[in-house]
C-alpha cells in the first residue's frame, strides 16, 4: 500500500535564510505550503511548493494556511535593534492560528540559550516563544540549534579560501554547531513519519564542542591551506563601536552584535539533551565532513594538510 504524502505548512520560511529548510522538505517528498506576503514572487522561487498569500502576523491567515496539514514549521523573524518583540508577536499569531486550525503538531526552530533570559534579543525572543508554546496547549516540538555551519562557513567561502576566518571572539571560547541541512530529514524521518511529538526540546547540534582554535585547525586540514581566525582586536571592538550606526540604519547587525558579544563572553555550547543522546539512530553531519564537502565544492579539495 502506497504511503500517504506528508504535508507541512511553513511560516517565516519565504525568504532566502530559510531556503535550506524548504528545499530539504521538498527533497524529503513532503508537500510544503508556504505563507507569504509576496505570494507570486515566492511561488517563482519554489515552483514545487504551494504558496498562499498572507502574513504570519495575522492569525487568520495562519489558520487558513494550516488547514489539513500534518504539521506546522515555524521560524520567527529576527527583530532589529536587539528587540525581541517582533519574534514574540509573530509566535503569538502563529500559535493563535494553530489553535484555530486544530493543528496536530507545531515544530519550532529555536536556539541554544533559550532556557533562560540572557539579555540578548535574539536569544530572549526564543526563550519567550518557548514559554508561549509550553503554555499554549498546542502539540509542539522544539529544535534548539547551535551555530549554523552554513552561516558561519558557507557564506564566507571566499574569505576562507584566502586563509581568513571572520569570527572575532576569544579563541578559547567553545561552540556547538548545526547543519541546517539536517533539520528537514530529522523533522520528517524522526518526528513526522514516527508521529513523535516532543512536548519539549532537543538540542539539535552535532556531537562535540569546538574552540575557535580547534576550528582553525579543522578548516586548515579540510582546505589544505592555513586558515586563521581574525584577531579579536580590532574587528570585535570595531563592531561594538558601530552599534549605534547599525541601530540607526535598522541593519541586521544591530541584533547580531549583541549576540557576538555574548559569544565572546560565554561561548555557545550544548552537552546534554542532544540528538546523539536522545535519538542516536539519526546521524548528524559532522563539522569536518561539512567543511570537507564545502571546500571540495569550491574547487579546493583537502590535501594531506595545510601548506
Amino acid at each position: 500500500m502506497e504511503q500517504r504524502q506528508l504535508s507541512l505548512a511553513a511560516f517565516g520560511c519565504s525568504g532566502p535564510i530559510a531556503r535550506i529548510f524548504v528545499d530539504g522538505f521538498l527533497r524529503e517528498g513532503v508537500s510544503v505550503r508556504l505563507l507569504a506576503r509576496d505570494a507570486a514572487g515566492v511561488a517563482r522561487r519554489y515552483p514545487d511548493a504551494e504558496v498562499v498569500g498572507g502574513s504570519m502576523m495575522n492569525a487568520g491567515d495562519v489558520a487558513r494556511a494550516m488547514q489539513g496539514v500534518d504539521a506546522g514549521f515555524l521560524t520567527t523573524p529576527m527583530g532589529l535593534r536587539n528587540d525581541p518583540s517582533v519574534e514574540i508577536e509573530a509566535a503569538k499569531a502563529v500559535i493563535a492560528g494553530a489553535k484555530a486550525a486544530n493543528l496536530p503538531h507545531l515544530i519550532y526552530v529555536s536556539v541554544l540559550g533559550a532556557d533562560h533570559p540572557r539579555g540578548v534579543g535574539i536569544l530572549d525572543a526564543k526563550y519567550e516563544v518557548e514559554r508561549l508554546l509550553a503554555a499554549s496547549g498546542v502539540p509542539f516540538s522544539i529544535l534548539r540549534c547551535g551555530s549554523y555551519m552554513e552561516d558561519v562557513f558557507d557564506a564566507r567561502i571566499g574569505l576562507l579560501n584566502r586563509g581568513k576566518f571572520l569570527f572575532p571572539v576569544t579563541k578559547s571560547r567553545r561552540f556547538s554547531y548545526t547543519s541546517q541541512r539536517d533539520v528537514a530529514p530529522f523533522v520528517v524521518q524522526v518526528l513526522l513519519k514516527e508521529r513523535r511529538i516532543l512536548y519539549g526540546h532537543v538540542n539539535f547540534v552535532v556531537p562535540g564542542t569546538y574552540s575557535v582554535s580547534e576550528v582553525e585547525n579543522i578548516l586548515s586540514m579540510s582546505s589544505g591551506i592555513s586558515i586563521r581566525a581574525a584577531n579579536k582586536f580590532p574587528t570585535y571592538f570595531m563592531f561594538l563601536a558601530l552599534t549605534p550606526y547599525f541601530n540607526w540604519r535598522r541593519h541586521r547587525f544591530s541584533s547580531i552584535i549583541p549576540l557576538i558579544r555574548y559569544f565572546d563572553r560565554n561561548g555557545y555550547t550544548a552537552t546534554k539533551d542532544t540528538v546523539a543522546e536522545l535519538f542516536p539512530a539519526f546521524k548528524m553531519t559532522p563539522l569536518d565532513e561539512h567543511l570537507g564537502a564545502l571546500f571540495a565544492a569550491s574547487g579546493r579539495p583537502a590535501e594531506l594538510g595545510p601548506s
